[in-house]
């Protein structure tokens, strides 16, 4: 209630942590308040088809994938969790027909892999990762007044990220 925008530094395919926001996004009062859900897994290049899914739209499957599967930060095998918070989104977006609406913003790059040749076609993609996800803040929450909650790896939210994670204690 008192604050515009909420970050949550999430640890990557956290199975705990995904179950809480997709209970967090199913709740009537976070439904009403929150107008943008900004992933870290979500490629901008899919933002159309992404829209078009939680807004509950028939949309193959296939498609919409394609933004959490294709980013320019996965490392490793694709998180499990990620698709189930697409559709709670797209769930509780379905229940509120005719109520505000959430959007899911896609935070990283739009990257078109297709295009990719070879690492170097990756790396200027892969240096402006944090600086994108500010941007799609600043354009489609900030500017246009909107509530969001922001959900990235923890260390991206770092204030000193030169000098890494903090030592443990």
């Amino acid at each position: 209630e008192t604050h515009n925008i909420v970050m949550i530094g999430e640890i990557h395919s956290n199975k705990q942590e995904y179950d809480w926001f997709r209970s967090l996004v199913a709740t009537p009062d976070f439904a009403d308040r929150v107008d943008d859900i900004v992933l870290e897994m979500g490629n901008s290049l899919y933002q159309n088809s992404v829209d078009q899914y939680v807004s509950g739209e028939d949309i193959p499957l296939e498609q919409v994938q394609k933004a959490w599967r294709n980013t320019v930060g996965v490392i490793g095998p694709l998180s499990p969790v990620v698709p189930g918070l697409y559709q709670a989104v797209r769930d509780t977006n379905i229940k509120r027909r005719g109520k505000h609406q959430m959007r899911i913003l896609c935070g990283d790059p739009s990257i078109d892999w297709d295009k990719v040749k070879d690492m170097h076609d990756v790396i200027p993609y892969l240096s402006r990762r944090e600086d994108w996800y500010a941007q799609v803040v600043q354009e489609e929450v900030l500017a246009k007044h909107h509530r969001a909650l922001l959900i990235m790896g923890g260390m991206h939210f770092l204030r000193n990220s030169q000098s890494g994670p903090p030592a443990p204690s």
